[in-house]
């Protein structure tokens, strides 16, 4: 705004300039034409008659001169010389130095006037007209910086309210943007934004049901699979027509048949949890009980050897009077979902029982603070791998077989419930994972 004033001004000022010397072009030009009609003295006289001159109010004042044709000086004002300010032989209008000169031929009245008025006076006009510009400027500049400023601010504030709401959003949510008050330009922006999140949530939709539907599709032909190989091991064990290498061979392809099918279901089971955990399983919250969900979880993990490597651990509460003994808290109550927290608990004990080795043991932690943890001993992962590893089909370095989707699911009920995951690794000796997924008090 200043560069453009000032640009402003200046062609004000220039147009000033141009205007004030024409009109005082024509102002000298109109004193000459007068002093053309004064009347001549005596030809055969030689004195020159001195016209009066008013007070001045500055250094310089006005210069006039009257001329005979053949050069002979008639009249002229008390400051002007006696010899010619400029040559008489033709109409002129020009300056030079401090002066502006007028020279007025008029052969028919054997005449020349010349009249030099003092550029003092145009500068000065120009000097008190650039003032007139420029000195508002010094004000108004500052007070126009504060106005637009503040009209500025206020405008985009609003915009200030959707980063912030853009900023607060979890990874998954895509509901529309709601923001009043924004100008009609920005409008636009927000109207494509959503646009772009309903045309997300269809995609993500889609994808959901597909596989959702997939995995449960799957699930019965591969139990149907899993039923026919059990029963083809059993007769083939039973077979007297197989025997020795062939039948030693036979079982064992079975075998690696059978793991495969185990797997896929495991694929299956996997997919339908990430989807009911992508359908805001966790978001129906209620009081739920940590220490009955940790308890219910590992009943289910029955394997001997399974029930060999789970240790659970509980918030001590308070000293026993009699032997001094610790007792455990009876009950840790969080703001959750007991079907979406069973998953996922049973999701972080997998990923450990699986990862860890198959000696190490595994320690599933309830605290006060409340969280549940699941401590394991393996190799754990590496810490630039934290982050990558909570999205879906991404895994650690573990030569386990898995396939990178329970710590996605976990994070996603995390976030529905107002909770976090939270991922530390080595977390001793520099081996281990430590999983704490930390929930809302109820």
């Amino acid at each position: 705004m200043t560069g453009l004033w000032l640009l402003g001004s200046g062609l004000a000022l220039y147009a000033q300039w141009m205007e004030t010397n024409r009109v005082l072009d024509t102002a000298q030009e109109e004193i000459a034409t007068t002093l053309l009609l004064l009347p001549t003295p005596p030809s055969s006289g030689s004195t020159t008659i001195v016209l009066p001159h008013p007070a001045i109010t500055h250094e310089q004042a006005m210069l006039m001169q009257v001329y005979t044709k053949d050069g002979r000086l008639v009249w002229r004002t008390q400051q002007a010389p006696a010899t010619p300010l400029a040559p008489l032989t033709k109409h002129l209008s020009i300056s030079e130095g401090d002066w502006h000169i007028v020279v007025l031929p008029a052969p028919h009245l054997d005449r020349v006037a010349v009249v030099a008025a003092p550029m003092y006076d145009r500068r000065e006009a120009l000097l008190r007209g650039a003032q007139a510009l420029l000195l508002p400027l010094l004000a108004l500049l500052p007070l126009t910086a504060l106005t637009l400023t503040w009209l500025l601010r206020r405008v985009f504030r609003q915009l200030d309210d959707l980063n912030q709401d853009l900023r607060a959003r979890d990874l998954g949510e895509l509901d529309p943007v709601v923001v009043t008050g924004l100008p009609l330009e920005l409008t636009p922006l927000v109207e494509g934004l959503n646009q772009l999140f309903e045309r997300l949530t269809q995609v993500r939709q889609a994808e959901r049901a597909f596989a959702a539907n997939s995995a449960h599709e799957l699930r019965t032909p591969i139990a149907a699979a899993q039923a026919q190989l059990q029963r083809l091991v059993h007769e083939l064990t039973h077979s007297t027509t197989m025997q020795g290498e062939e039948r030693t061979a036979m079982l064992q392809r079975i075998e690696a048949l059978g793991r495969q099918l185990t797997r896929l279901h495991h694929l299956c089971v996997k997919l339908l949890q990430l989807s009911r955990a992508d359908a805001g399983v966790g978001q129906h919250t209620e009081p739920v009980d940590l220490v009955d969900v940790a308890q219910l979880v590992l009943e289910e993990f029955n394997q001997p050897e399974q029930q060999a490597r789970l240790q659970l651990e509980l918030p001590v509460t308070a000293m026993d009077d009699a032997g001094g003994d610790t007792l455990a808290s009876e009950s840790v109550m969080v703001q959750g979902d007991l079907d979406a927290l069973g998953i996922a608990l049973r999701n972080l004990i997998e990923n450990a029982l699986l990862h860890s080795g198959a000696t190490q043991h595994v320690t599933v932690r309830i605290t006060p603070l409340p969280s549940i943890e699941v401590i394991d001993e393996g190799p754990g992962i590496p810490p630039d791998r934290l982050d990558t590893v909570r999205q879906p089909f991404e895994r650690g370095e573990s030569p386990s077989p898995g396939h990178g989707l329970g710590l996605a699911i976990v994070s996603a009920i995390a976030r529905q419930m107002g909770g976090t995951l939270q991922l530390i690794s080595p977390h001793t000796e520099g081996r281990g994972l430590h999983a704490k997924l930390v929930l809302r008090p109820a």
